[in-house]
């Protein structure tokens, strides 16, 4: 799919991925819907990149979500690309897990990017097609202490992106995902933590990959439509792809 003079929805569009992908969007030509919890970081980002529409929406709040989906459709008249960048971490071992806050997470992580695709899809087949792309994490792969709940719920996005792409094939739907490492934006330091203090690992996330190299396999999944990119050799490996 061309990226210029299209209609494009960026979750978790305030910071980290989500800005970056935003920004690049922008840059090649696109109109971008900003959808994101922090109103303020919407409308200064909005003032940056002209013909863009901030949304300020909770993806864990799914009726807002389609709402959301709704306006961006009244105001651009069409949607030909959805960005699912809006997620959260959670440290915390096996034995200390809060089920509140495992529901929380799989809400945001799982069932937000879901129903933004089921909003998207009809809009999308009535056109002629369209694009989603998904943002995964290379932890989908590993076993990680103290981050199970995370890994668990993006493994649980390889399944549903899959899936969702051979279904959608027949309506020229192209869903892909993207699986990033360790990339330097506020991710770690806003993980959620359990009330028991647990930190997880202590990854340098200043020392990642910058947000901006994500942003560029989502712009080259928009053009070229593979099934899954990945940020490293490393994630490769560990996914069992060739």
């Amino acid at each position: 799919m061309q990226i210029e003079d299209r209609v494009f929805i960026v979750t978790g569009a305030s910071s980290g991925i989500g800005l970056a992908t935003a920004i690049a969007l922008a840059g090649r030509g696109a109109k971008v819907a900003l959808l994101a919890r922090s109103t303020a970081a919407l409308d200064h980002l909005a003032g940056r990149l002209p013909g863009s529409l901030p949304v300020t929406v909770d993806m864990t709040r799914f009726d807002r979500v389609r709402e959301a989906v709704a306006a961006v459709a009244r105001h651009y008249g069409r949607i030909h690309g959805l960005v699912n960048n809006a997620g959260r971490s959670y440290a915390a071992s096996v034995e200390d897990i809060d089920p509140a806050v495992f529901d929380e997470i799989f809400h945001l992580n799982v069932l937000g990017p879901i129903v933004a695709m089921q909003a998207v899809i009809p809009l999308m087949r009535a056109q002629g097609g369209g694009s989603i792309v998904n943002i995964n994490s290379g932890t989908a792969f590993m076993t990680v202490p103290q981050y199970s709940v995370y890994s668990s719920s993006k493994r649980a996005l390889v399944g549903f992106s899959l899936t969702a792409r051979a279904e959608l094939e027949k309506d020229r739907i192209v869903v892909s995902e993207i699986y990033p490492d360790v990339t330097a934006t506020n991710f770690g330091k806003n993980r959620m933590r359990n009330a028991a203090g647990g930190s997880g690992p202590s990854a340098n996330y200043a020392a990642g990959e910058k947000p901006e190299v994500v942003a560029a396999f989502v712009l080259q999944a928009i053009e070229e439509g593979q099934a899954q990119y990945f940020a490293t050799d490393r994630i490769r490996k560990l996914a069992g792809a060739a």
